[in-house]
């Protein structure tokens, strides 16, 4: 994926998201290191789902909640940034238990491979490369 193609990127994973959707909260797990573009992607996705607040990385305050109104699909865009998290207990210590049970949520979580025993059941998971200044490679695991 080039930089400039992302908001085809954000469209198709919210089309997956949108199919895969059930019962549950949809998380879209993005594995990537740090300048793989996880933010870019996230706030490329939550302009499709015409948020109009200033997404920015929630790496100090670990979550940020947005509600996402004329959409359908999903009423609140959850962005989480398991970077500095432990375990996967701190996380369940943030609410995630809560979060996953509402079917309205869309959970878009960087750093998954932090917080492992919270990924089960509704999970795309992605896996962004840096490649150059330009180019990240992007692979849809699930």
């Amino acid at each position: 994926m080039t930089l400039n193609k992302i908001d085809e990127i954000a469209k198709s994973l919210l089309e997956k998201a949108i199919k895969s959707k059930s019962n549950t909260a949809t998380v879209i797990a993005l594995h990537g290191e740090l300048g793989a573009c996880n933010t870019t992607l996230t706030q490329e996705i939550s302009r499709v789902l015409g948020i109009k607040e200033n997404l920015n990385s929630p790496t100090f305050v670990i979550m940020k909640k947005y509600a996402i109104n004329n959409n359908k699909n999903f009423k609140n865009l959850i962005h989480i940034d398991a970077y500095r998290l432990n375990n996967s207990q701190e996380l369940l210590n943030l609410g995630w238990q809560e979060l996953f049970k509402d079917k309205d949520n869309l959970i878009i979580l960087e750093w998954p491979e932090r917080v492992p025993e919270c990924l089960n059941g509704n999970v795309c998971k992605v896996k962004l490369t840096h490649k150059d200044e330009k180019t990240r490679e992007l692979e849809i695991l699930v």
